[in-house]
């Protein structure tokens, strides 16, 4: 029984191995009319190759487009976000001064109007008394 699966196993080997043979079909056309259709098919391809390579050139030009774009977005997000902190800053250095501004005249004015406040307070003790 085994003698008999590695008989066939070789047969099938042997004929995968043979070529089979073409058969060659017959025209139904004219070998003008062939050799016209290869000859607009081969120009069909010379067009569509053309047209690639201006679809290719027409891609990378708009790929150096958008990352040209893209390079001054980012400078100019760059440069707002500079722009903002600084802007900030001065804020902050501002309402610094402000508040030590204030703090000092709250100070003086609390000075000056001591006097004052205190003739106005006694101004106030004689009217009534």
């Amino acid at each position: 029984m085994v003698a008999a699966t590695k008989a066939t196993k070789q047969v099938t080997t042997e004929t995968k191995r043979k070529p089979a043979a073409k058969k060659v079909a017959v025209p139904t056309k004219k070998a003008s009319v062939l050799a016209r259709e290869a000859l607009a098919a081969k120009k069909r391809l010379l067009k569509l190759r053309a047209d690639t390579k201006k679809a290719i050139e027409a891609a990378k030009r708009e790929i150096v487009q958008a990352v040209e774009a893209a390079k001054v977005a980012l400078r100019f997000e760059k440069q707002t976000a500079k722009d903002k902190l600084a802007v900030k800053k001065a804020k902050a250095a501002g309402a610094k001064k402000a508040t030590g501004n204030k703090a000092t005249a709250t100070k003086a004015v609390s000075k000056k109007a001591a006097p004052i406040k205190k003739a106005a307070a006694k101004a106030a003790r004689r009217r009534r008394q």
